[in-house]
């Protein structure tokens, strides 16, 4: 019984190493794509998705909708507990960052934004930060989901 709890505890330093290492943006490369390891061991992970009630009151934010001015930038917070956000574009070019105090800033990719089959942006660090800058000449608008 020692050497399976034994094993199961290597199992999971490891994990945890592997997960630290392989971290969004700790390599250089393109930070909105955090590897497969982290994505098979987040996928395994409970996860949250953030509520209209938890960004509701903040700047650009009605009901489920954000509204960000074009050439505007508008700044969410996100709540900590939270482990993914899915979000989709109804309206404009939305140019969508996700930021924490930790890791450097995810660039959302527009197929995970798409209406049509949203993805979830997974959210790894603490005190994250929702960024959406609209470019181009018509407001952008995006759906919380």
């Amino acid at each position: 019984m020692k050497k399976v709890v034994l094993i199961l505890a290597i199992v999971v330093l490891l994990a945890a190493i592997a997960l630290v290492m392989l971290r969004p943006g700790s390599k250089g490369g393109d930070p909105g794509d955090p590897g497969a390891v982290v994505q098979v061991i987040g996928g395994l992970l409970p996860s949250r998705a953030v509520t209209a009630g938890e960004v509701a009151g903040q700047s650009c934010w009605s009901e489920k909708s954000l509204t960000v001015p074009a050439g505007g930038v508008c700044v969410t917070q996100l709540p900590s507990e939270a482990t993914r956000l899915t979000l989709c574009v109804s309206a404009g070019v939305p140019d969508v960052k996700v930021d924490g105090t930790s890791y450097g800033p995810q660039r959302i990719k527009t197929s995970q934004l798409s209406c049509a089959k949203p993805e979830p942006i997974r959210l790894y660090d603490e005190g994250s930060r929702l960024i959406v800058s609209c470019v181009g000449t018509v407001p952008c608008r995006l759906s919380l989901v």
